[in-house]
């Protein structure tokens, strides 16, 4: 568990919010969520392929192990659905 926590710091410092704002903002998308953001839906994806997740109710039981806050599988899975793929890529590939 110390591991996941370690790679939650590492991935924050090397990739901060304000670093993902100008790919939100390039790509129109407007993101009005105050409790859980593209950049948190970032962290969760990078947790999740890191740590093998199943899926999004898998995620939500595993959350507490990493620093993400805890929230619903379908607050994750709607915020998936919304984000436009190019976003999520554009911020992995840069």
């Amino acid at each position: 568990m110390q591991k996941s926590t370690m790679f939650s710091t590492i991935l924050q410092s090397i990739m901060t919010k304000d670093e993902v704002l100008p790919f939100v903002k390039q790509l129109g998308y407007n993101d009005t969520a105050r409790k859980f953001t593209v950049y948190d839906l970032f962290m969760f994806l990078a947790q999740s392929a890191l740590q093998q997740w199943d899926g999004y109710r898998d995620g939500e039981k595993r959350m507490h192990t990493t620093c993400l806050a805890p929230i619903h599988y379908s607050t994750i899975s709607k915020k998936a659905k919304e984000v436009p793929f190019e976003l999520l890529s554009s911020c992995c590939i840069s």
